[in-house]
């Protein structure tokens, strides 16, 4: 098991829709002999018992130990506890927490397993909010691994979860908690009551969620649930109680991944949504099938990362630097304008400032500008023409490094795949440093650096981005200035502050031209503050608000995704 505490608990009780089961009894081993386990600390409470530290003396190794509640001694849960051990002691899989015995001391019922020094996928989300492209395919591949193993011998999870994939600090994941799992091929581990729902409501398959059979195919309905959650940052679906949020499973249809992120790999987002389907015969009919897929993905982008790296080591050649200076006082077509329908620059305004520094060491060896480079220089001439620095420039201080692409829409991908942040906002910054006409692209990158910067928290920067972006340099933003600012507000727990950007009729009228990645930062902003509402100490009146103007910007994803697919 993981550390911190809440990657070891999980909520492994039957679902009653909204009856409350008996209070664990509250209890701390720690200190105690269990045979030849010596218990070290508490890790923590799931709803069959408890997770601790512990040593196993014989063997001196670090192991977690999960105790049955004392008063769950019916043969109901003795059987599942039970059946925890034996359907994991059928896998022996790298990305499955291993099980080591199934023990009894004095009374108490315990399970020793391997313990996994890190985090789970809850925690990792909740701290640093959605991982990078890179790490998040890495994160699918090895869940889906685990799921499959378990599907070969016909294992059936019922409870993928974030908080059942632990993270190690090498980036291994290992899936746990197998006590709601069900043995297609034994009768005795059919411990399930009649008409009871196991699970958790967040995650739970359509089938699941109605109490009739399943097989391998709802945990990987389960696996795209975790999937969405974990790439748009929070899960498809929300509701008040858990009754209403498993018939959302069974009736709702979800936003689709790529309205939420649309800088991700569209592939990507279509392996999701098809683990989602409604139907099991719709959706992937093995974690197999699911991970060629995913294969084929990371290849691409692999590729590509590859055709970057080659470009940024090549370099500019002198042919490319003297290509660059255009000596005549005509605006000329940007490159890629054509094939972009972009608009007009300055030649001598553009150029990076490595090409910049590289022309000039060739003039003044070939001394062409010699006499022009004698005159008086006039400080305080402002080219009228010229266009202003990316709004951004500032968060890239190596964009020289930055490899030019063949076209916006390229120079965008190139930036989604950058395995780290830093990386990756220079890569943003470089969408409107090499294709300023192209307001559509310039405009997405925009939005994604916003994003980026909100959901780690960085209020100066956000904000000293939107006072950039606001000025008349930038026209076209304006909305999405005011997302930020909305973003601004959030950080600083200012509820009253973003309600009141979202009342105003012009982001409800001008938002019917969106991009919808702008529509769904607006949501980002809300939800953030939802979740914060009790530390924040939000009114009742407030925090129906939120849920309003939650509800109204889900409206309006539909509504654009409605009018792209009519379009």
């Amino acid at each position: 098991m993981s550390q911190p505490d809440r990657s070891s608990a999980s909520t492994d009780t039957p679902l009653n829709w909204g009856q409350s089961g008996p209070a664990p009894r509250a209890r701390d081993l720690t200190g105690a002999n269990l045979g030849d386990f010596q218990v070290d600390r508490l890790l923590g409470r799931g709803g069959m018992g408890e997770v601790y530290l512990a040593r196993q003396i014989s063997l001196n190794r670090q192991v977690a130990l999960k105790v049955l509640r004392p008063d769950l001694t019916n043969p109901t849960y003795l059987s599942r506890f039970e059946a925890e051990a034996w359907a994991a002691a059928k896998l022996n899989h790298p990305n499955i927490v291993h099980i080591y015995t199934l023990g009894i001391f004095e009374g108490l019922r315990f399970i020793a397993m391997e313990y996994v020094q890190g985090t789970n996928l809850r925690e990792y989300l909740l701290r640093k909010g959605p991982p990078d492209l890179p790490q998040a395919i890495s994160i699918m591949r090895q869940a889906g691994a685990a799921v499959g193993a378990a599907g070969e011998v016909g294992l059936v999870h019922r409870d993928i979860k974030p908080e059942n994939l632990l993270l190690t600090r090498k980036g291994q994941v290992k899936v746990a908690d197998f006590g709601l799992c069900r043995d297609l091929d034994s009768d005795r581990h059919h411990v399930t009551q009649p008409g009871v729902t196991m699970g958790t409501p967040l995650y739970m398959s359509p089938e699941q969620a109605r109490g009739q059979s399943m097989d391998h195919r709802s945990d990987l309905y389960s696996l795209g649930v975790t999937y969405y959650h974990m790439l748009a940052g929070h899960p498809p679906f929300r509701a008040e109680t858990a009754l209403a949020l498993a018939m959302k499973h069974v009736a709702d249809t979800p936003v689709d991944l790529s309205v939420h992120r649309p800088d991700l790999p569209p592939e990507l987002c279509r392996l999701v949504m098809k683990l989602m389907a409604k139907s099991p015969a719709d959706r992937y009919q093995s974690a197999a099938e699911m991970l060629r897929d995913l294969t084929k993905i990371r290849e691409t982008l692999q590729v590509s990362a590859l055709t970057a790296a080659s470009a940024l080591r090549a370099g500019p050649s002198s042919r490319d630097v003297f290509a660059t200076i255009d000596t005549t006082p005509k605006p000329k077509v940007a490159p890629g304008a054509e094939a972009e329908g972009g608009g007009f620059s300055m030649a001598f305004a553009w150029p990076s400032a490595g090409t910049m520094v590289a022309a000039s060491l060739v003039g003044l060896l070939l001394g062409a500008g010699a006499g022009w480079l004698a005159r008086p220089a006039d400080l305080l001439a402002v080219d009228p023409l010229a266009r202003p620095a990316p709004p951004a420039l500032w968060l890239a201080p190596d964009l020289q490094q930055v490899a030019k692409k063949d076209s916006p829409a390229a120079q965008y991908r190139h930036a989604q795949i950058q395995p780290n942040r830093a990386d990756r906002q220079a890569a943003w910054v470089a969408v409107s440093e090499y294709f300023p006409s192209d307001a559509e692209w310039t405009s997405r990158s925009y939005t994604q650096l916003a994003r980026e910067l909100f959901r780690g928290g960085d209020r100066d920067r956000l904000k000293a981005f939107a006072d950039v972006l606001g000025t008349d340099h930038y026209g076209r933003n304006e909305v999405l200035t005011q997302v930020m600012v909305a973003g601004v507000a959030a950080l600083d727990g200012d509820a009253e502050k973003v309600l009141g950007f979202f009342d105003k009729g012009d982001f409800n009228v001008v938002n019917n031209l969106l991009d919808p990645a702008i529509v769904d930062f607006g949501l980002e902003v809300v939800l953030r503050l939802k979740d914060d509402a009790r530390r924040l100490g939000l009114t009742r009146s407030v925090s129906d608000k939120l849920q309003e103007t939650q509800a109204h910007l889900i409206r309006r994803l539909f509504e654009i995704k409605r009018r792209d697919l009519q379009g």
